[in-house]
């Protein structure tokens, strides 16, 4: 038989579940993702190294780095990645009977003598009574490796094979659950390295506590140390390898399917007000975790005053039971709650130390006007200092785009192609209540250019009556404005749109995750870091703070704006990367790895 090609495909993207964009995250002067490829080219027995990433946005950093390393790369499915395995060989024109390499992209230290090893041990046994069809080094917790160290081998074929038949999500997403999953649907083996048993040791990085392990034995020891020398340095040095010794291990369910085991029956108690100057914000992005609780099976239930409209016909809809009612309220039900989330400014350091004493607390702040004494907190703002936060030894924050809060609609509805053609669709809101009455002016000076073809303004129901009154008069006058009050699928109108203005709270997230391109004003100080992020980022247009704008000149902007589908589609592709969606679910995978953590004894 010629010899095979043996081909590496390095699983990697940017939008991990517990550590987003871990992969270019650094371990003494190197990402994650370099540390591996210098690993891999060492390889005696690879012939070809390919980065297997996906085509979402969020993935081109990742695609750059691995170009500017010497990879080839293939972009494939988010989801489906024993999909994106099988059109990266397809890619390559590989034969039925050349190897695949699996190997993960948060695997920095991978031993390039193991894959090796196990390469030259698959090719050994073709053609014996112990021939194989898919080899490994590992079988989950039967293991004398480390966690990190993990290589896959097996044919083509084989792929070809799984790639066809394959149809459970599990199966799919962890590439290879197919072979070895049911006995004798392939021919499989365990082949475990000599030397000690090291299966207790975890290498890999999948956490924050992963990745400080990883980063102290690099720079400990360098970047190419062998698996013998870090395993006896770890030994050394056990404060170093009690670092990430409680993290748990995700099994060979899809991610979805795990994480609705770990919610099942549980329930999620929240707390946050509405309505007046304190807009819908805070309840809409407790809202988020509560809806996405319950769809994986668990039970919430939301404490507040003010929920009305639309947020509340949504949360009911979704199974949410609501509570109106204040702190009292609240502390009565802390005690038949898994775990507790609060969002709000009343809500300070004497309210987390009574309530994260009692049960597992998340607290969603975008202030840190206080020390935090929750056991995670919150902020999705883009480029918010986490300096500024003083925390409890407990404390960990969960700061940057990477947590945006999304509700149910816009995280099952990808981001749609910008609108094409010659019509402008605008779409103006300025929030539930609107506070710094920003919609009239807005709508006025858009009026004057003449600028959208249709312009869609939406308010809520607690909009300023006199306010509403003249937006009414301005309507019945111009053909192109029309006014939706208290919008509930959100999603649906915002797909379409050319722009939406908007204020930098919840929506420029709804937004942006839509593909729609936002021009975005600051009308309160915590919008302010927003907007300088986005612009930053060139995820969109900054307008400034509310109090400074001159609205024909920002009229103006937005007019030019519509005349530049170039730019218009610049924005929508670096907005939909920022956003993807994914929020709700890092959030809760780190909540519950607290309740885990909270209840075992």
């Amino acid at each position: 038989m010629a010899t095979p090609r043996v081909i590496v495909i390095a699983q990697a993207r940017m939008g991990s579940s517990r550590l987003p964009g871990k992969v270019l995250r650094r371990a003494g002067d190197r990402s994650l993702l370099e540390h591996l490829v210098r690993r891999l080219q060492r390889s005696r027995e690879a012939t070809d190294l390919i980065i297997a990433t996906t085509t979402d946005p969020g993935d081109e950093p990742l695609v750059g780095a691995a170009r500017a390393l010497g990879c080839a790369v293939h972009r494939g499915s988010v989801d489906d990645v024993l999909d994106r395995y099988h059109a990266a060989i397809e890619s390559l024109g590989a034969d039925p009977g050349d190897l695949v390499v699996r190997v993960t992209g948060d695997c920095p230290l991978l031993d390039p003598a193991e894959l090796d090893r196990l390469v030259t041990e698959f090719i050994a046994r073709r053609g014996t009574p112990s021939a194989v069809e898919y080899l490994t080094n590992q079988a989950g917790e039967r293991r004398r490796i480390p966690r990190g160290l993990d290589v896959e081998v097996f044919e083509v074929a084989g792929l070809q094979r799984a790639a066809r038949e394959a149809s459970l999500d599990g199966d799919r997403e962890h590439v290879t659950p197919y072979f070895y999953r049911v006995a004798g649907r392939f021919a499989t083996a365990v082949s475990d390295p000599p030397g000690p048993d090291l299966g207790h040791l975890r290498l890999t990085v999948d956490t924050p506590a992963d990745l400080a392990l990883v980063d102290a034995v690099v720079r400990a020891l360098g970047d190419d140390a062998r698996t013998e020398a870090i395993a006896s340095w770890l030994a050394a040095h056990p404060e170093v390898a009690a670092l990430n010794a409680d993290v748990r291990q995700k099994g060979l369910d899809s991610d979805m399917q795990a994480r609705a085991a770990r919610v099942l029956g549980r329930r999620l108690l929240a707390r946050a007000d509405a309505g007046g100057t304190t807009g819908f914000g805070h309840v809409t992005r407790v809202g988020a975790l509560l809806d996405a609780w319950v769809a994986l099976g668990g039970r919430a239930t939301l404490v507040g005053r003010g929920v009305v409209g639309s947020v509340r016909d949504r949360l009911l809809a979704y199974g949410v039971e609501l509570v109106e009612g204040d702190d009292a309220q609240f502390d009565a039900r802390v005690d038949t709650a898994d775990a507790l989330v609060v969002d709000g400014y009343a809500f300070g350091r004497e309210h987390q130390a009574r309530w994260q004493a009692r049960r597992p607390l998340l607290a969603i702040d975008d202030l840190a006007a206080h020390e935090q004494l929750a056991d995670l907190v919150v902020n999705q703002i883009l480029d918010f200092d986490p300096q500024r936060y003083r925390v409890a030894a407990w404390t960990r924050l969960l700061v940057g785009h990477p947590y945006v809060l999304l509700r149910q609609e816009f995280r099952e509805q990808p981001a749609a192609p910008l609108a094409g053609g010659d019509r402008r669709r605008i779409i103006l809101t300025f929030g539930g209540t609107d506070p710094a009455q920003l919609s009239e002016p807005f709508v006025r000076a858009l009026l004057e250019i003449q600028g959208p073809d249709q312009l869609d303004l939406i308010m809520g129901k607690g909009q300023d009556p006199q306010a509403r009154a003249q937006l009414e008069a301005l309507a019945a006058t111009h053909e192109q404005l029309e006014i939706h009050v208290d919008v509930r699928e959100m999603a649906a109108m915002l797909a379409g749109a050319s722009v939406c203005v908007c204020a930098a709270g919840t929506t420029v997230w709804e937004a942006m995750a839509s593909g729609v391109p936002v021009v975005c004003v600051a009308a309160a100080d915590n919008q302010r870091p927003v907007i300088a992020g986005i612009d930053r980022l060139n995820a969109g247009v900054s307008l400034g703070w509310h109090g400074d704008l001159d609205f024909t000149a920002a009229a103006r902007t937005i007019q030019a704006l519509l005349a530049n589908p170039t730019r218009l589609a610049t924005l929508a592709t670096k907005g939909s990367a920022t956003v993807d969606g994914r929020g709700v679910y890092r959030v809760l995978d780190a909540l519950l790895d607290v309740v885990d953590r909270r209840a075992a004894p």
